[in-house]
């Protein structure tokens, strides 16, 4: 039959294994991609002894992660979605500017041609008037070039971009394939570490961000 001793022994492990789950939560609270650990119990066998069953203790099961496949995987969608918004913003603003801007946009330039072709279709027979639309044409055609220049510029910036999201999203791919490695490789019938699975869904949570 356990004793005393042994069954307060079983309980001084447990809160042992509490306070040291405790201890490292707080210190991963800022942890990029860290979950909330908490301790598993259960009692231990009980003996059977003079026809009765005698409690043995605690014992603990485990470290489970406070983690929900369906909350994060909605996190993951949103994300991946938030991500793909603020690219498409970020290079369509650029053209938004180039061609919406009061000054050296298309818009200038398109009416100062068109209020010249109107001024020479009321009066053809006007020197000044089609010295006018010569020039204003030549200026729209000067601004075409610009624009041309400056959105060709900024589709190589594109261009640029996805090079450097596709050499993030192979780092990125290679980093889960080592975490998955170092998971499976894990001591036979032990549940894999929680820092792992982290730092494993961090990874993919980065991917995710990227491959939209």
């Amino acid at each position: 039959m356990s004793s005393l001793l042994n069954i307060g022994l079983t309980g001084l492990n447990a809160s042992q294994a509490y306070l040291n789950t405790t201890g490292h939560n707080i210190a991963n609270a800022a942890t990029p991609g860290f979950h909330r650990q908490s301790v598993t119990q259960e009692t231990r066998d009980p003996q059977f002894l003079g026809g009765a069953f005698f409690g043995t203790g605690t014992a603990v099961t485990g470290v489970r992660r406070a983690y929900n496949e369906l909350l994060e995987t909605q996190v993951l969608n949103a994300d991946n979605r938030r991500a793909e918004y603020a690219a498409y913003n970020r290079f369509i603003s650029q053209v938004d500017n180039v061609l919406a801007d009061a000054d050296t946009g298309l818009t200038p330039a398109l009416n100062e041609f068109f209020g010249a072709l109107q001024s020479v279709s009321s009066n053809p027979t006007n020197i000044a008037g089609r010295q006018a639309l010569i020039s204003t044409s030549e200026t729209l055609v000067a601004r075409f070039r610009t624009l041309d220049t400056r959105i060709s510029e900024i589709s190589d910036g594109v261009q640029t971009d996805m090079s450097a999201a596709m050499v993030s999203i192979n780092g990125q791919a290679a980093a889960i394939a080592e975490l998955n490695q170092r998971i499976v490789t894990r001591v036979p019938a032990v549940p894999a570490r929680n820092d792992l699975l982290d730092q494993r869904d961090q990874a993919i949570a980065e991917l995710n961000r990227l491959v939209r």
